[in-house]
C-alpha cells in the first residue's frame, strides 16, 4: 500500500513510519534515556559497588557515579536530544505525559520514567529554575502539569501524546 502526495511523490507506508519516527525523534530519545536510566537506577540499587570477591585486583569493581554525575550526565543527553528535536516532540512528549498525570491516568513504568528524568517542577518563587535542556523539559512538564495545551505550546510536532507513545514503544527493549 502506498500513499501519493500532492507532489506526485509516492511513499511506502514504512517511509510514513520512519517520517513519524524522525518527527517523533526527540520523543524516541527521552523515551529510551528515560529506560536507560531506569535499568541503570535499580542495577545500582541490586548490586551495590562491586561483583566478584573482594581480592582488590580490580575484578568486577565499577565507579558508582554519585547523584551530581548522574544529574550532569542526564543533562548532557537531554542537550542532545533537544539540538536534534526540531520539531519539539520530546517537549510536547514531556508535557502530554504530566498531562496524563495530573488526570490521574495510569501511567507506565517507561512514561514515569520519561517524567522523572527532570526531577521535580520547581516554580520561581520556590529557587532558580534549570537551563538548557533541562530547564525546557522542565517548563513542558510544568505545563502539562497545570493542564495546559501542550498541542498549541509545541505546534511543529504533528502527534498526539497517543501517537507519540506508540512510537516511543516501538523504539523501547
Amino acid at each position: 500500500m502506498a500513499t501519493t502526495v500532492t507532489t506526485g511523490v509516492t511513499i511506502g507506508v514504512g517511509s510514513l513510519a520512519a517520517g513519524a519516527a524522525v518527527a517523533a525523534a526527540g520523543a524516541v530519545g527521552l523515551g529510551l534515556l528515560g529506560v536507560a536510566h531506569l535499568f541503570r537506577r535499580d542495577n545500582n540499587k541490586s548490586y551495590g559497588n562491586s561483583h566478584g570477591h573482594g581480592h582488590g585486583y580490580g575484578y568486577g569493581h565499577r565507579h558508582r557515579r554519585t547523584a551530581e554525575e548522574d544529574e550532569a550526565a542526564i543533562s548532557n543527553i537531554l542537550n542532545l536530544i533537544r539540538q536534534e528535536d526540531i520539531t519539539g516532540c520530546g517537549l510536547k512528549f514531556m508535557c502530554e505525559l504530566a498531562r496524563r498525570e495530573r488526570a490521574s491516568e495510569e501511567l507506565a513504568l517507561e512514561e514515569l520514567s520519561v517524567l522523572s528524568l527532570v526531577g521535580t517542577v520547581v516554580t520561581p518563587d520556590e529557587g532558580p529554575q534549570p537551563e538548557g535542556a533541562v530547564g525546557e523539559y522542565t517548563r513542558a512538564k510544568a505545563l502539562g502539569m497545570e493542564g495546559g495545551n501542550c498541542s498549541e505550546a509545541y505546534p511543529l510536532c504533528a502527534l498526539n501524546g497517543t501517537q507519540l507513545m506508540e512510537t516511543v514503544m516501538a523504539y523501547l527493549p
